[in-house]
């Protein structure tokens, strides 16, 4: 389980590097959307989470 949370993690921050990339690039690079908040907002929260699951299994 461990190695299926990290790998998930390393997912995950994976796609916001990629959003944060991509609105480097865009026009409206200034303006943040709802939904991409949203989307960032969630990816951390389950981080988060992956975080606290990962010190469980190690504590």
């Amino acid at each position: 389980m461990p190695d299926y949370l990290k790998a998930r993690k390393l997912h995950l921050n994976g796609i916001i590097v990629v959003l944060a990339g991509m609105k480097k690039l865009s026009t409206r690079a200034n303006k943040d959307t709802k939904v991409e908040t949203l989307t960032i907002d969630a990816i951390k929260a389950e981080l988060d989470f992956i975080d606290l699951q990962l010190k469980r299994k190690d504590g």
